[in-house]
């Protein structure tokens, strides 16, 4: 599991922008966010750098951690 923190991701809309990027690549990738703290765990085959770039080409900040 892979723990992000999207600063700019504040509703269900962005979690879903970001759950769709992700699927797209990874159909088995699980993902759980929580938005008051605007972090997001994944679960995927996918490694980081391919989940950061995934995440930003969808228009997202990521840091990690």
């Amino acid at each position: 599991m892979t723990r992000f923190t999207i600063p700019d991701m504040d509703c269900k809309s962005c979690v879903a922008a970001i759950t769709r990027a992700i699927t797209t690549r990874d159909p088995q990738a699980a993902l759980s966010a929580d938005l008051p703290s605007h972090t997001v765990e994944i679960t995927s085959s996918l490694d980081t750098p391919t989940l950061v770039s995934l995440i930003d080409d969808a228009g997202f900040t990521v840091t990690q951690g």
